[in-house]
């Protein structure tokens, strides 16, 4: 393994294209083979690449998602990478149906290590369906997932959480979305909160908060056709000038999730480009 710190000009050649000393630097182990992760939501976009990269890590799969002919293909995609992989048509927000498959997918892949809670509504108005759509699907689907997948993940040896969050809970007035960016804002804290309550018992708990991420059909591929000014001033203020790619996202999750991150809890990541210009402490 390459020591990063000592070979800069190296990290450069790489960042600009040079695929092999890309690989080269980035080799970590991640030491999650043989491992067991739930992903929500992870037939498209996020959801989908997170569920791709651990699969790519040797890890078992259980996946979720509401329309079931791509559950069934993309189940069929991950196990053709050699790994368990299984999964369900399931609408998060129906709470008993929901939390019976958590426990039925962690029971069929003989535990669970890892739990995301990724799927969202996107649902961005100020109206009372907006906002009981966000608690139903985004909030109450992690906590109850989270009480559905504890007695697994108290008996791993490895237990994580990582909850998907969005940089617009930071967002207050400027594209924040009422009812998304709030309802995203307590996911962060919640994650803050549980982490410090089952830390003792092993349990790591993080957020990871992309910024705009664009992937054919997503929200930012219509949006650039139907809006296109907002979607290059979306652009314009990531420092990184670009939006990012649910790869880029999904290497954030799954590194979070692993136990190469043994000692991170209650932290919010942000995998945004830089388009918050903020100072962390």
């Amino acid at each position: 393994m390459i020591n990063v710190s000592h070979n800069l000009p190296l990290l450069h050649q790489a960042c600009q294209g040079d695929e092999h000393l890309r690989a080269t630097l980035v080799d970590m182990e991640l030491s999650l083979q043989g491992k067991r992760a739930l992903v929500t939501g992870a037939t498209k976009g996020i959801g989908r690449a997170i569920a791709e990269a651990f699969a790519n890590e040797g890890a078992s799969v259980a996946i979720c998602a509401r329309n079931a002919s791509d559950v069934a293909s993309t189940v069929a995609d991950l196990q053709s990478r050699g790994v368990q992989a299984t999964g369900a048509s399931i609408d998060v927000s129906d709470a008993e149906t929901y939390s019976a498959w958590v426990e039925s997918a962690a029971s069929e892949l003989g535990g669970l290590d890892i739990f995301v809670a990724n799927v969202s509504a996107l649902a961005a108005g100020w109206d009372a369906s907006s906002w009981q759509a966000m608690l139903e699907t985004d909030l109450l689907h992690t906590t109850r997932g989270y009480e559905a997948a504890a007695p697994f993940l108290k008996r791993s040896d490895c237990p994580s959480l990582v909850v998907v969050s969005s940089v617009s809970a930071n967002l207050a007035g400027v594209g924040g979305g009422q009812a998304y960016g709030a309802v995203k804002a307590a996911l962060i804290s919640l994650a803050s909160q549980l982490a410090q309550e089952i830390g003792p018992a092993g349990i790591r708990v993080n957020t990871v908060s992309p910024g705009p991420i664009d992937f054919p059909g997503g929200f930012w591929d219509r949006l650039r056709v139907s809006d296109p000014e907002r979607y290059a001033n979306a652009r314009a203020a990531a420092a990184l000038g670009r939006h990012g790619t649910p790869e880029e996202v999904a290497r954030a999750v799954v590194f979070l999730a692993s136990p190469a991150a043994s000692y991170i809890t209650g932290a919010n990541l942000k995998v945004d480009g830089g388009t918050l210009s903020t100072v962390n402490y």
